[in-house]
C-alpha cells in the first residue's frame, strides 16, 4: 500500500495556539493524521520548533512548518510504502542539522507520528502492537497514570514555585482503578477549594491553580483532599512533584532564587529531604537545573534511594544527554516527550537506550496540547510503566486516558478469550 499524498495544514492547540498537522493518504482511500502538542515550560537543549514570527498571531503561526512538510518532506515520501523508521531516516538527513533547525521539529514529528500510524494501520495492527514489535517485546503492560492536581510555576499564576502537584495511584489493579481514584481526588480538592472560598480555575495543564501561601499549604491541602476520599493505604496513592526548577535558577549566581531567598544546590537538596520526610512524595522531577550536572550527582545520590530522580529539562529526550544521565548516575528515570527530539525514531531509541541502562521512562503529554492520543500508545507499547497526561480536566488530557482505557479493554477481552480457548482443551 503506497502514500498518494501528504497534506500538511495549522490547527489550534489547547491554548488556541497554531500548531502542525499532518494528514497521510494511502493509495486505497484511507488516512491518517497526527497532530503536534508544544511545551510552556520548555529545555534549553529542546529541538528547535519552527514559528513563523511576523505580526500574524503574535509571530506564533506555523505555516513555514507545513511549507516544509509540503514543499520537502512531501516530495521525498510520497509514492511509497510507509516505511516508518526507514523515512524518518531520510528526514533526519534532509534536514541534516542535531537541533532539527532546518526544517523544525515540529514539522517531522507531525510527518513522523503519521508515518508510525500508517504503517501500523497497512500491518493490520494497532499503533502499541506495532511499538511492542518494534521493540521486541514479547508483551505490552499498562502504566501509572501521573494526575496533575495542583498547577504552579509557569502553569499558573499562583505563586508557587512547583509546576506540578501530582497524584499516582499504584496500589489499584487496573488503569481504570488507578484513574478512577485519581479523578476522586481531582474532585475531592475541588471541593475543599470551595469550601474556602477559594478559586477552582485551573491551570495551562487542566490542574487547579488557586492562590496559596506556599509549597507545604498546597501540599497539605492534596494531601487532605486525598484522605477524604480514603487512607493513603487503602488508597495506594503517592505524591509526584516537577519542580521545574531551571526557571529559578540564574545562571550568573548559581543559585536559585525560592521566593526571597537565594538556595544552593545543596540547599535544595535538603529542602526536598524536609518534603520526603512530612508527604508521601514517590517521585520529584527537574529538582536542579538542567546543566547542574554536579549537583543532579549529589541529588540522585543523596534521595536516589528514596524517590525516583527524573530528568526532563536534564535529558530532553535527546540520547547523549541520556547516555551522559546514565553514566554519571544522575537520575533514575527519564521523561519523554517525543517534540523535545523530533521523531519517533529518535524516541523509539531514548527507551531503548534507557532500558538497557536500567532507566525508569515516563511517556510525556506538553503543556500546549491537542487531542491526539498518541502518547498513550507509545506507553503502552513500549512498557513505560508511567504517563504524564496532565489532569482529570480537558479534553486534550482526557483524550490520552480514554484511550488507555480503551486498549485495557481491548487487551482484558483478548486475555479473556484466550483463557476460554484455552481451558476448552
Amino acid at each position: 500500500m503506497k502514500i498518494e499524498r501528504i497534506v500538511a495544514r495549522e490547527i489550534y492547540n489547547s491554548q488556541g495556539w497554531p500548531t502542525v498537522q499532518c494528514e497521510i493518504f494511502l493509495e486505497n482511500g484511507a488516512s491518517v493524521q497526527a497532530s503536534v502538542p508544544s511545551g510552556t515550560s520548555v529545555g534549553a537543549h529542546e529541538a528547535v520548533e519552527f514559528r513563523d514570527g511576523g505580526s500574524r498571531l503574535s509571530g506564533r503561526g506555523v505555516l513555514k512548518a507545513v511549507e516544509n512538510i509540503e514543499q520537502k518532506i512531501a516530495p521525498l515520501l510520497t509514492g511509497q510504502a510507509p516505511r516508518a523508521l526507514e523515512m524518518d531516516l531520510r528526514m533526519l538527513e534532509l534536514d541534516g542539522t542535531a537541533d532539527k533547525s532546518k526544517l523544525g521539529a515540529n514539522a517531522l514529528l507531525a510527518v513522523s507520528m503519521a508515518m508510525y500510524r500508517a504503517e501500523a494501520l497497512c500491518e493490520g495492527i494497532t499503533l502499541y502492537e506495532f511499538f511492542a514489535e518494534l521493540l521486541d517485546l514479547d508483551s505490552v503492560s499498562m502504566p501509572f497514570p501521573f494526575l496533575n492536581i495542583i498547577n504552579g510555576g509557569a502553569h499558573a499564576d499562583n505563586g508557587l514555585h512547583i509546576q506540578e502537584f501530582m497524584v499516582v495511584p499504584i496500589a489499584a489493579q487496573s488503569f481504570r482503578a488507578s484513574f478512577e481514584v485519581g479523578v476522586q481526588v481531582f474532585h475531592a480538592l475541588g471541593e475543599l477549594l470551595k469550601k474556602e472560598g477559594r478559586s477552582t480555575a485551573v491551570g495551562i495543564e487542566g490542574g487547579y491553580s488557586a492562590g496559596f501561601r506556599n509549597e507545604k499549604e498546597a501540599l497539605d491541602m492534596l494531601l487532605q483532599a486525598m484522605q477524604s476520599v480514603g487512607s493513603t493505604e487503602e488508597l495506594g496513592c503517592v505524591i509526584a512533584l516537577d519542580i521545574a526548577s531551571s526557571h529559578f535558577y540564574s545562571e550568573d549566581t548559581g543559585l536559585y532564587q525560592w521566593g526571597d531567598e537565594q538556595y544552593s544546590s545543596d540547599q535544595m537538596i535538603a529542602y526536598y529531604e524536609g518534603l520526603i520526610s512530612q508527604y508521601p512524595i514517590y517521585s520529584i522531577e527537574d529538582g536542579l537545573s538542567q546543566d547542574d550536572w554536579e549537583g543532579w550527582k549529589t541529588l540522585t545520590k543523596a534521595l536516589g534511594d528514596k524517590v525516583q530522580i527524573v530528568g526532563d529539562d536534564l535529558c530532553v529526550t535527546d540520547i547523549y544527554r541520556v547516555l551522559r544521565a546514565a553514566e554519571e548516575k544522575t537520575a533514575t528515570s527519564v521523561i519523554i516527550k517525543p517534540n523535545q527530539v523530533g521523531t519517533i525514531t529518535e524516541v523509539l531509541q531514548v527507551i531503548s537506550l534507557c532500558k538497557s541502562k536500567g532507566l525508569q521512562t515516563i511517556i510525556s503529554h506538553r503543556s500546549l496540547e491537542t487531542e491526539d492520543s498518541f502518547i498513550a500508545d507509545l506507553a503502552i507499547g513500549t512498557s513505560s510503566g508511567q504517563i504524564k497526561a496532565g489532569s482529570c480536566s480537558g479534553s486534550e488530557r482526557l483524550a490520552k486516558y480514554n484511550r488507555i482505557l480503551a486498549i485495557e479493554d481491548e487487551l482484558t477481552f483478548a486475555l479473556l478469550n484466550d483463557y476460554e480457548d484455552s481451558s476448552s482443551f
